[in-house]
């Protein structure tokens, strides 16, 4: 592998998009990684997407962009829908991929990306910014170390503005389970993810997956679509270290307050908070700008931790919003294609994560305890 890994993004739109907004800034300011070539679906918008970011090549296919021998490495930033092709076409060539969460429409299509993922060789990411994320990493080095002893309980709270009774029409694909993008799957999916990699696994749970807001305006246009898609999910349930959870991702509120993570040990307690001020439109856990304090011992004051340089994946500097987190993300890929230490988050990430979203969503289905395969 080159010195520098040159990347082609499929689905880096010139004007909107995840893409501008947290891979093309992070590839810039990263050593070792060029941003080589872009696709989109018409011609037009991909030349003005290659000359807004300094790509040097332009495709108006995304399987050109796959085969194009500028291209070293490929990031999937389009719908879900689109992933598994994209996805299955990159690792037949041979080239790393990193895919945006949630790798597939259903835990089935993950898997297979995976198998197929293990069987070129190569290394894959998905994009779970939590598993990376400076915050959670302490928090996470916080509990390890028994600064609040043994963990007995935790609540974790998410409340966002992103879904609700009206959206841009670029967004109305939110309102349909089918599209992958719901309440479940993306704060969902990021929430208890994010959970996961800082207290260990669920050992059971239950569970309520519903949609409060039915019907959905889309703006400017006047047309009400029924909404199908998932806007509240509750879960509670036993941790395998025997810690009793509840999460409630909340995506739509009209007054959102973002982030509340309170983990309970025997020996004291950390609180986790989005930093004030948490303003109209808040992130989720995965990408927030955390507030983290910790009370060692009984009735002892919370002390905030302010100094996260320890969990940063690379020194260089990034800016800050999605480019930070996205970016730990391509400083770990980075290294792993350069034959480093194995990637993580990697595929068989995602598919964990989906099965406990297939857990989650049977135990609201059937109103019976379920236990998540691993």
């Amino acid at each position: 592998m080159a010195e520098t890994i040159r990347v082609g993004i499929i689905g880096a739109s010139p004007e909107r998009g995840w893409a501008q907004a947290a891979h093309v800034p992070a590839l810039a300011a990263l050593s070792g990684l060029a941003l080589s070539a872009v696709a989109t679906t018409r011609r037009a918008t991909a030349e003005a997407a290659a000359a807004a970011y300094g790509a040097a090549r332009a495709h108006d296919d995304w399987r050109a962009l796959i085969a194009d021998p500028a291209v070293d490495a490929v990031a999937v930033c389009v719908k879900v829908a689109h992933h598994r092709d994209m996805v299955l076409a990159a690792l037949a060539a041979g080239k790393p991929v990193f895919c945006e969460w949630p790798l597939g429409l259903t835990t089935a299509e993950a898997v297979a990306m995976q198998q197929a993922a293990d069987a070129a060789g190569v290394p894959v990411a998905i994009g779970l910014q939590g598993r990376v994320s400076p915050h959670l990493a302490a928090v996470r080095a916080l509990v390890a170390e028994g600064a609040v002893g043994e963990v007995i309980s935790a609540t974790l709270v998410s409340s966002l503005a992103n879904w609700g009774p009206k959206l841009p029409p670029a967004e109305a694909y939110r309102t349909r389970v089918e599209s992958g993008a719901t309440g479940l799957t993306v704060p969902g999916g990021h929430t208890l993810d994010s959970l996961v990699h800082v207290l260990g696994p669920f050992a059971s749970l239950s569970a309520l997956v519903t949609t409060q807001t039915p019907r959905c305006e889309i703006v400017g246009t006047g047309e009400v679509l029924d909404v199908t898609a998932p806007d509240e999910v509750l879960v509670a349930g036993r941790l395998a270290s025997g810690a009793a959870v509840s999460v409630h991702v909340k995506a739509d509120m009209a007054n959102p307050e973002g982030v509340l993570f309170q983990i309970n040990g025997t020996r004291g307690d950390i609180r986790v908070t989005t930093r004030a001020p948490v303003g109209p439109a808040p992130v989720g856990i995965q990408r927030a700008d955390l507030l983290i304090e910790v009370a060692r011992g009984r009735r002892k004051p919370f002390v905030a931790i302010e100094d996260l340089s320890p969990f940063l994946s690379t020194p260089e500097a990034l800016p800050e919003g999605p480019p930070l987190f996205t970016g730990q993300l391509w400083a770990r890929f980075r290294d792993a294609i350069r034959g480093g230490a194995p990637m993580v988050p990697d595929f068989a990430t995602a598919v964990a994560a989906h099965r406990l979203l297939d857990a989650v969503q049977a135990a609201s289905d059937t109103g019976q305890r379920q236990r998540p395969v691993a």
